[in-house]
């Protein structure tokens, strides 16, 4: 029934008017996902579909590994397709780049050993310029393997409470960065950053060094994570779930476009389709995400499930998709009514 009332209300049936910008419908894969091949039969169906348009990858994760042996028949496949690819590549938090040469390129505690907490790992220094080349490497590679846009994960320094050398200037560090990757980038190539969401409601992240304007202007393209359970429970805590959560990101996206008023810059949000605290979300809340993405001024959205698993996400991504356009075509069939009947009055 469902797959009848997606043929039934299609794009192919309802044409879009051409954007100058392509709005991002994207999935995030994992390593493991393209390993494994977890569903990625459902995810080309969804692009068939033009449910989907876009795929983040990870090309350095957090641990510093780089995956680009896994990707190469994925790519191929999905350029065919026409699908934006994103590469996910993850800046300063860097396991392995931390450990080489004997830690020369880690973040110092102040007894000069690699600096290291529990909850955050290893970091590299951001004020190194060795470690700004390295990353710039890393993003110059995955244009050349066919990515149309790199996006900066872990772009900052750690949120950990155990201090470290070199803790001064953590926003000229981060741009310095980020200046050296638009020198270097293609011109008809990408970039762009992850935040957390709250960076979007903050003046200033004194641990991370983030600052939302100032980054921002480098960059493409602003990636806000907004997933709802990451939020504390007393923000925006004056309604209904299923209206709170839709809030969270329509409220966070044009919040976004009040700090960034003069910018030509694209605002996509992460949307979370994983499980965790999903009775403090409301039933429906992927859908209400999607949403509040849409009535906002985003441009698309990113669904999240670190595991793979977007059954609930397509699910409910296939009925917003339906209700959107059954309203498109609504909407036509009502400026034509309208039209006749201008017409006959006028005759």
């Amino acid at each position: 029934m469902i797959f009848f009332l997606i043929l039934a209300f299609s794009p192919v049936d309802v044409p879009f008017v051409t954007e100058a910008k392509p709005i991002i419908r994207g999935i995030y894969l994992a390593p493991g996902v393209l390993y494994s091949k977890y569903e990625l039969d459902k995810f080309f169906r969804m692009v068939d579909l033009g449910l989907v348009n876009a795929a983040v990858l990870d090309v350095k994760d957090e641990r510093g590994r780089l995956m680009f042996s896994l990707y190469k028949d994925f790519i191929e496949k999905a350029k065919k397709k026409g699908v934006y690819l994103i590469a996910r590549q993850c800046v300063f938090k860097d396991e392995a780049l931390a450990f080489k040469n004997g830690g020369a390129l880690a973040l110092k505690d102040f007894e000069g050993g690699i600096w290291f907490q529990e909850k955050c790992g290893y970091w590299v220094d951001p004020s190194l310029t060795e470690v700004r080349k390295y990353n710039v490497k890393i993003t110059q590679k995955a244009f050349d393997s066919g990515f149309d846009e790199v996006q900066f994960d872990y772009i900052r320094y750690p949120s950990g409470e155990k201090p470290y050398r070199n803790w001064q200037n953590k926003l000229s560090n981060i741009v310095k960065f980020l200046d050296m990757v638009k020198e270097a980038k293609p011109a008809n190539k990408r970039i762009s950053l992850t935040f957390y969401g709250y960076t979007v409601w903050a003046n200033v992240l004194a641990k991370e060094g983030q600052n939302f304007e100032k980054m921002a202007e480098k960059v493409d393209a602003v990636y806000p994570m907004l997933y709802p359970s990451h939020f504390h429970d007393n923000f925006m805590n004056d309604s209904t779930k299923e209206w709170r959560t839709y809030s969270l990101i329509y409220k966070s996206i044009e919040k976004a476009h009040e700090r960034l008023p003069e910018k030509e810059i694209d605002i996509v949000p992460y949307l979370q389709a994983f499980t965790w605290r999903r009775s403090r979300l409301g039933r429906k809340y992927v859908f209400n995400q999607l949403k509040g993405a849409s009535d906002s001024r985003s441009d698309g959205f990113i669904l999240w499930e670190a595991g793979g698993d977007y059954g609930l996400g397509y699910d409910e991504l296939i009925e917003f998709d339906i209700d959107f356009f059954k309203k498109k075509l609504m909407y036509r069939l009502f400026q034509k009514h309208e039209s006749k009947r201008n017409k006959e009055n006028s005759g």
